[in-house]
């Protein structure tokens, strides 16, 4: 008789179990039980399982359920050798160490038979015992659990994940050098919970590499990775949330934090506001430095990845998750205007009121000073790019092997401000490029021009991407 396995893909457990079936190349009748609908507290199924749980596998009249037990009874009566599960009495104890790690670990304490979307109780219902809450997907009142996320991070990337790449440093699979029942269980466990925290590969690179291996087996896909997405699927569709959202760190008496505010809602998006109050000097605390050596707010966190600077993060941000270019075009030309406009913003517009309020916010002046109020209303002494600038853009164009027509504009007998100048570019600045019709000015956004058009590679715009985990 072909044994039964009552299972829901969704679950990490009945993964393992198939993908144990696979491993083993046997035939069983599969069982979908639908949890959502409450199949498993029907009368039959609470008869064949009190514990109500998923998987359950049922050979003739033997009923076995937790998908470590029923993994190893399957090589046990099944296996054509014991490759999987070995008899020998101390490579067994490893192989066993390694799925009660499995099993007893947090990611598992959270991940398993648990989800992630929940119906609110108790505040103190979040965490029990120094473990994460244990939620129940529900059908109404759905909303991502952060505090949950948090929980996960915490216990994997801090404990499990660290656990788990020391077995790795020593082997090839978890439990020694072929696989065993222990990789088959772990990377089960693992896939989901690199779905909800990804894995940074630059802090956990035996880990990354031995999810490679699994995923190059031939059942991967249909066992484990089929199930995986139902999951990841489920709780997108029934959240309409990214599961992590990005977190920003400022404070919104902040004009570059407001504006990735403006940007994020401009989007549709969710960030995490973890506030960083600089008057307290939470900006220099030792593990904000570590965030931004730079010290400075917005700070945006997504995933593993750390950017600042309130222009670039709405450009990652837009990259990313925008439906769409209208924010900021992918044409070299409209995006090279929206870079020199935002260059003006930080070099001209935020610096002069950055200027004009620090000594009231910072040194107790009562109002501000006339030479100040002039720069922000009229505009005077600041709109002229110093040459350095210049040769930036020189040092640019040689560098991209570019020639080019050089034209000597004079501001001490004030060429920027004749008619025809003024025409080319009325903020009357230099450098000022123009190519063809198209006329661009600040030596940043030239600079991006000049190296999206002309450039063999992206090489030259390496410097706007920050390192994981921060750091220019």
């Amino acid at each position: 008789m072909t044994p039964k396995l009552y299972y829901a893909d969704l679950s990490p457990a009945v993964r393992a179990s198939l993908l144990t079936i696979k491993a083993l190349g046997i035939e069983v009748d599969l069982k979908p039980v639908n949890m959502m609908a409450g199949e498993h507290l029907t009368p039959d199924y609470l008869k064949m399982n009190p514990f109500h749980t998923v998987p359950t596998l049922e050979d003739g009249d033997f009923v076995i359920w937790d998908s470590h037990a029923i993994n190893a009874y399957l090589v046990g009566k099944y296996g054509k050798d014991d490759a999987l599960y070995p008899k020998d009495l101390k490579k067994r104890a490893i192989v066993d160490q390694r799925m009660y790690f499995d099993c007893g670990i947090p990611i598992s304490q959270s991940i398993r038979h648990r989800g992630v979307v929940v119906k609110r109780r108790r505040e103190n219902d979040w965490k029990r015992q120094g473990r994460c809450a244990y939620p129940r997907l529900v059908t109404n009142n759905l909303f991502i659990v952060r505090q949950i996320i948090e929980c996960l991070k915490k216990g994997m990337s801090y404990m499990s994940y660290t656990f788990l790449e020391t077995l790795l440093e020593r082997n090839t699979y978890v439990a020694g050098e072929s696989l065993t029942l222990a990789d088959l269980s772990i990377v089960a466990t693992v896939s989901s919970a690199n779905a909800l925290v990804p894995i940074p590969s630059n802090r956990f690179p035996k880990i990354t590499d031995w999810l490679s291996r699994m995923q190059a087996l031939p059942y991967y896909g249909e066992a484990n990775q089929t199930g995986l997405d139902k999951f990841v699927g489920m709780v997108k569709k029934q959240t309409s949330l990214i599961i992590m959202a990005p977190i920003i760190y400022g404070s919104s008496f902040s004009p570059p934090v407001r504006s990735v505010y403006l940007t994020a809602k401009a989007l549709g998006i969710e960030l995490e506001l973890k506030e960083v109050n600089t008057f307290k000097g939470d900006h220099l605390t030792p593990e904000y430095l570590k965030l931004n050596p730079l010290h400075t707010i917005p700070t945006l966190q997504d995933g593993d990845f750390v950017i600042y600077d309130s222009h670039v993060i709405n450009a990652y941000l837009v990259g990313k998750y925008g439906k769409d270019d209208s924010l900021y075009p992918k044409d070299l030309q409209r995006r090279a205007v929206v870079d020199q406009r935002m260059y003006f913003e930080c070099g001209i517009l935020f610096a002069r009121l950055r200027t004009t309020v620090f000594p009231i916010i910072r040194q107790g002046a009562k109002a501000i000073s006339k030479e100040n109020a002039a720069q922000i209303t009229e505009g005077k002494n600041g709109l002229s790019t110093y040459r350095g600038n210049t040769r930036s853009v020189v040092l640019t164009l040689n560098a991209l092997g570019l020639e080019f027509e050089y034209i000597l504009v004079d501001l001490l007998v004030g060429e920027q401000l004749k008619p025809e100048f003024l025409k080319l570019n009325p903020l009357h600045t230099i450098p000022t490029l123009q190519d063809d019709d198209f006329v661009i000015w600040d030596s940043h956004a030239i600079n991006i021009y000049l190296a999206q058009k002309y450039g063999k590679d992206d090489s030259f715009l390496s410097y706007r991407r920050s390192k994981k985990g921060g750091g220019p």
